[in-house]
């Protein structure tokens, strides 16, 4: 009789009249099993460039909320209807941005469970940076009726509202490195600087409140100082908020939520 012996198996010898349809099998799973392959790696690096879109999107909003919050810093330091305005307009940008950021990670989001869990920090960041807009804004509110009701700040309270806004700048400014590079150190850096100046920014709120009772703060300048000063810790806690999801995205170790544990394409 005749055998047939299939390279790269030495013990598997199939007799050539009842093996052929065995070989033709074996080399078939073999074909599929190249394609699987091809479509795990293809899919791979759709996932990796679609991370990177998501990454790109996320650094551009951060870099245009440090543009608004360096524009309403300007309104506090030299309080203008154009600054104002121009802080505004940025505003809208980010909200576009934001929803542009949602529309594209729900597009890209498996119906399948996995692919919902996959999308859960990135909707959640985009919902932070519109919380961060929010607070901006709020302080916008603040500094444009101040500047209308002709009110003024102490030269404590004006130091004060300066620091942490410089804070809030800088915290913010770190994000986007943050995002392209996801360094735990770095994250673990900004954890302690927003600990640390929420802190103090909570000092300063309890210190005004005490002057407030003891009569030496003005009483109608003190609800504006309160709220910038909350708002400006909203944007910090935020920033905090954001580098703990970015961190956690990095520690994820789990398989594509576009690929099946089979190593198929996913449903969806």
């Amino acid at each position: 009789m005749t055998f047939i012996r299939f390279k790269g198996t030495p013990k598997n010898v199939i007799p050539a009249k009842a093996g052929i349809h065995k070989l033709l099998t074996l080399l078939d799973s073999r074909l599929r099993g190249s394609d699987k392959l091809e479509i795990i790696r293809g899919s791979l690096k759709k996932e990796r460039k679609m991370d990177e879109e998501i990454r790109e999107r996320m650094v551009l909003m951060c870099q245009t909320l440090m543009r608004m919050l360096e524009l309403t810093f300007e309104g506090f330091r030299r309080p203008t209807e154009k600054s104002f305005k121009e802080a505004m307009e940025v505003k809208d940008k980010i909200h576009h941005y934001s929803s542009e950021l949602t529309s594209y990670v729900i597009s890209k989001t498996p119906s399948s469970e996995k692919g919902k869990e996959w999308a859960k920090p990135y909707l959640s960041i985009a919902s932070s940076f519109d919380r961060m807009t929010y607070n901006i804004e709020g302080i916008l509110d603040r500094l444009r009726a101040k500047a209308q009701s002709h009110i003024l700040f102490s030269d404590r309270a004006a130091r004060e509202v300066n620091d942490v806004f410089q804070e809030a700048m800088r915290l913010l400014e770190n994000l986007p490195d943050l995002i392209l590079t996801q360094n735990k150190v770095l994250a673990q850096r900004i954890g302690e600087e927003v600990r640390s100046i929420l802190k103090i920014a909570k000092g300063y709120s309890e210190e005004h409140e005490e002057r407030l009772i003891q009569g030496i703060c003005v009483p109608k300048s003190s609800p504006f100082y309160l709220g910038i000063i909350e708002s400006l810790k909203g944007v910090i806690g935020h920033t905090l908020e954001v580098s703990g999801k970015i961190v956690s995205l990095s520690s994820k170790s789990s398989p594509s939520p576009h690929l099946s544990p089979q190593g198929g394409e996913g449903n969806g």
